[in-house]
């Protein structure tokens, strides 16, 4: 029987995992629609889903996530009513606040004085001193002289609909990124003091994706500082960016091509993006690490070494891709793992984006490394990952 098209494998995974959001099981490793993106992405909510509806996980795992989401909310409003959110505000005509209109020929000078609730004004022209705060909170002031006191001020035009429209989509949005980004960085501290839960939670869950769990047992669920661990993850996140920055000199000369260099290097560098997070999608779980001693360079550093491995004429480029291939060694086995099914742990990756959102992050954590394990269990030539169903 031919294989079926592209098309008709994705809504073959699509399928699959529709029936698996309505409470069937997720097939086996040997039995899954592997090698779809559509697979990859559809995974982890699977795989969620089936944790919510398991018996002995369902408690613990909603009391994590519920423990660790109020404690994120509880800091978002602190955050908020402190003020320590808020948008950046426009510069130019929108931050003008009060004006205080300075007469040169006046006889005497004017000092305002108003203390009431919520309202204080203190403008003194003989001291220059000119201060109003509105509900505690300090308004500019704009200090402004006029040659003739009965000159009439020029008032500033209004903006149009369009720019105003602009300007409160701007600031909402600048509110949005900086709510965002506060409580992003309180998940980190949260999990940080409870990431050993997540490994709990996912030892067991890997029975639900019919795997091997990375580990023998499983590790004991308590709050502790995991220095350790901290230390591992600023690692590996700095070998990210450097072995994402070897691979740029190569795309370099793309911005040599006249009119299009610019958006070619750009689309280049952002596929070469995509490439390292499938490889780091695929390395959320230990097994795909299981054959260090076997693995590959990266499919684009092993062919510019084969194709100029005898050239002399390129000597630089040799060199250079003998450099490049040394810096991205560490990580030889997650990307021969992520290119025995790029799509899926492509689909996986775009998972992980999308769960990286606040409140989806506490969600997904201890499941996303069950679902790369899933992953690297269905391309796994020996089939050392695949565990009987209920076992684990």
């Amino acid at each position: 029987m031919p294989n079926p098209s592209v098309i008709g494998r994705e809504k073959v995974a699509l399928a699959a995992h529709r029936a698996a959001l309505r409470g069937l099981e997720l097939p086996p490793p040997n039995a899954a629609p592997k090698g779809t993106f559509v697979h990859g992405f559809l995974l982890p909510f699977s795989l969620i889903a089936a944790t919510l509806r398991d018996r002995q996980l369902r408690g613990p795992y909603l009391r994590v996530v519920l423990l660790r989401g109020l404690l994120v909310v509880l800091v978002g409003v602190i955050a908020v009513a402190g003020g320590n959110v808020r948008s950046r505000g426009r510069k130019g005509n929108g931050e003008v606040g009060v004006v205080v209109h300075r007469s040169p020929d006046r006889a005497k000078p004017a000092n305002i004085h108003v203390d009431l609730p919520g309202l204080k004004v203190d403008i003194d022209e003989k001291e220059e001193k000119a201060a109003v705060s509105v509900l505690g909170q300090s308004v500019p002031v704009n200090d402004v002289a006029h040659a003739a006191a009965d000159a009439p001020s020029a008032t500033p035009e209004p903006p149009g609909l369009v720019l105003r429209t602009w300007g409160h989509v701007a600031d909402s949005w600048a509110w949005l990124l900086g709510l965002v980004a506060v409580l992003s960085a309180t998940e980190f501290v949260v999990v940080l003091f409870s990431r050993r839960w997540d490994d709990w939670l996912s030892f067991h869950a890997s029975r639900l994706a019919a795997i091997r769990p990375e580990d023998d047992t499983p590790k004991t669920p308590k709050l502790a500082l995991d220095l350790g661990w901290l230390y591992r993850k600023l690692k590996r996140r700095m070998r990210g960016y450097v072995v994402f920055a070897a691979g740029l000199p190569a795309l370099l000369p793309l911005r040599l091509i006249p009119t299009a260099g610019g958006w070619l290097f750009t689309i280049a560098a952002t596929l070469w993006g995509w490439y390292w997070l499938g490889v780091f999608s695929a390395a959320k779980s230990a097994h795909a690490w299981a054959d260090e001693d076997q693995a590959l360079s990266p499919v684009p550093i092993r062919t510019l070494n084969e194709r100029l491995s005898h050239s002399t004429v390129f000597a630089p480029l040799r060199w250079y891709g003998r450099a490049w291939a040394r810096i991205t060694r560490s990580v030889n086995p997650a990307a021969t793992t992520f290119e025995r099914s790029p799509a899926a742990f492509l689909g996986l990756a775009l998972a992980r984006v999308v769960l990286s959102l606040p409140g989806l992050y506490l969600l997904a954590r201890p499941i996303v490394p069950v679902a790369a394990g899933r992953l690297c269990a269905e391309v796994d030539p020996a089939d050392r990952f695949t565990a009987v169903r209920g076992s684990g």
